[in-house]
């Protein structure tokens, strides 16, 4: 064989090598069909639009034990949906964010949306119960798959808890954007308290206060 030809060859041949580690990286995409159902009693706790977030497992846009982020505490004291949309979507490892309604979901309503996930991402998801001063429902990096998970309600501990109707934006008092700030983890939250101007009866929810179902 000549030089020129066996050079040429080569060329081809390493060539050929370099294509298949690319096409073997392209991973398949699987799209999600989600449901998200508000659980708590008519009359009691509207869900604000979920924020919707798609990243690796190394992410987490929320924990227990773990302060807020100033867009966490954004949803969960104003139901504020584009502050953490723009906060989170600058993270490594984040591939998608975004509000899952356009509207918030009264009791014992629901709102559907989809999702593309790669093998190995990971959902989170942020909505406000709009009657309380800083709480909220959700899920922390949970990984996708068929069935339903009831969602628990949480206190992003941004906000003092004084129920009155100066400081809580939902339909009960309608006062966005006034803050009691303070400064704790996110926990689990106590419900209604009756310690300020909201009545723990109307207002009040025992249990999981969402629902989410995933069909692909």
């Amino acid at each position: 064989m000549r030089p020129v030809q066996l050079f040429a060859g080569l060329t081809a041949l390493c060539a050929g090598m370099v294509a298949l580690p690319a096409a073997a990286q392209a991973k398949p995409m699987t799209t999600w069909t989600v449901k998200i159902q508000n659980l708590t009693p008519p009359g009691s706790q509207p869900l604000s639009p979920p924020v919707v977030v798609v990243h690796s497992p190394s992410v987490h846009v929320w924990q227990l034990g773990r302060f807020a982020s100033r867009g966490v505490a954004a949803v969960a004291e104003d139901g504020d949906a584009p502050t953490l949309i723009k906060e989170i979507s600058k993270r490594q490892g984040v591939r998608d964010a975004f509000a899952a309604a356009s509207a918030p979901i009264a009791p014992g309503q629901s709102a559907t949306f989809q999702v593309k996930v790669r093998p190995g991402d990971r959902i989170s998801v942020v909505s406000m119960l709009v009657n309380t001063n800083d709480g909220f429902t959700g899920v922390d990096a949970l990984r996708p798959g068929p069935g339903s998970i009831r969602t628990m309600a949480y206190d992003a501990g941004s906000e003092k808890n004084l129920e009155t109707k100066a400081t809580i934006p939902g339909p009960c008092c309608g006062n966005p954007m006034v803050r009691a700030p303070e400064r704790r983890p996110i926990s689990k939250h106590k419900g209604i308290m009756a310690c300020g101007d909201l009545d723990r009866e109307t207002y009040g929810w025992t249990g999981p206060v969402a629902k989410l179902t995933f069909a692909s």
